[in-house]
């Protein structure tokens, strides 16, 4: 196991995450500049390039390490030796060496498809490359997202399968007290919160280069696919233990109030029997309204809030875009 390249890239200084995401909005910016011209067909979305690295790496950053807090607050919950733990939190934040050629390749792979696409066919596409120098510089950004983004999500995917693994296997649960479980929630949020920023940025494409909606589909479908299973795949185990608990707990004070009725239905008048009974009936209740989702109200309003940030960007894109076709 090898720290992922990404969290490498963060400075090791006070507020390294936000001088990071300068830093590289500094330097990819004027670099992907140079592809824009005013005469190329070949048009270089240079502002979303440098935007999305820019933010993708330090927010993967940040949601890897509420992920280690996460897990950090779960242990007293755990049936994991030392050892084991310790193998858990490195999975969070790295990957063997096989695994990051795999992501490389994969992103490289999606990238050039996604380019030949938009191009019309791969032999285009690398023509048009190698005649332009917009073309090159719109192909190679194209690539490099491709890959950070892949390398981003395989390692959020990787580590919302761990969290899975021990809501399944190791986690001590009980149906009475799920907010020493919210930490499944945190991590399912925050990792939704990475992929939810990136598809608001997704517009920037159309009002940068005039890129039509299926040249820009792929991508998003790429990134809105992972979002669903980044945000289930970790509270799912959890919440399949919790409604088996529930209904098991539900048939058993089922089974126990039935024995305090007759046979025709009525309830046994005697003292003692209705004072058994309704113990057994409020504590029906309280099983009915047990939740079997690791979530509290604050995380999902604000997961709510998040979730209408790209339709609102992708709505003001469009605005903006037809403003502009108005005007001209």
């Amino acid at each position: 196991m090898h720290k992922t390249w990404l969290l490498k890239l963060i400075l090791p200084c006070p507020y390294g995450r936000l001088l990071t995401g300068i830093l590289l909005l500094c330097l990819l910016l004027p670099f992907f500049y140079l592809g824009v011209t005013a005469t190329s067909e070949a048009t270089t979305p240079a502002l979303f390039y440098g935007l999305i690295i820019a933010y993708i790496i330090p927010i993967f950053s940040y949601i890897t390490t509420k992920s280690q807090e996460a897990l950090l607050e779960l242990r007293p919950l755990l049936n994991l030796d030392d050892a084991a733990f310790e193998q858990s939190q490195a999975r969070l934040d790295s990957t063997s060496r096989r695994s990051m050629r795999l992501q490389l390749g994969a992103g490289a792979l999606c990238g050039f498809i996604h380019m030949s696409f938009v191009r019309g066919s791969p032999l285009t596409m690398v023509t048009e490359m190698l005649a332009s120098r917009s073309a090159f510089m719109s192909t190679f950004g194209a690539l490099l997202v491709w890959i950070v983004m892949t390398a981003v999500v395989s390692m959020l995917v990787q580590q919302a399968l761990l969290f899975a693994r021990l809501g399944a296997q190791h986690v001590r649960v009980t149906l009475f007290n799920n907010r020493k479980l919210l930490p499944f929630a945190r991590v399912s949020i925050s990792a939704s919160l990475a992929i939810i920023g990136a598809l608001a940025l997704f517009p920037l494409i159309g009002i940068e280069s005039g890129m039509n909606l299926m040249e820009s589909l792929p991508g998003a479908v790429a990134t809105l696919v992972p979002l669903m299973t980044i945000f289930i795949v970790p509270v799912w185990p959890i919440h399949r233990r919790l409604a088996a608990m529930k209904e098991a707990q539900m048939a058993s004070v089922n089974e126990r109030i039935e024995l305090r009725f007759k046979d025709g239905g009525s309830v046994c008048p005697a003292a003692a029997v209705l004072e058994e009974l309704a113990p057994l009936l409020g504590y029906r209740r309280e099983i009915a309204q047990a939740s079997t989702w690791p979530f509290d109200s604050s995380n999902l309003t604000r997961l709510l809030f998040y979730l209408i940030i790209p339709p609102l960007t992708w709505a003001g894109a469009a605005l903006i875009e037809n403003l502009v076709d108005w005007l001209l």
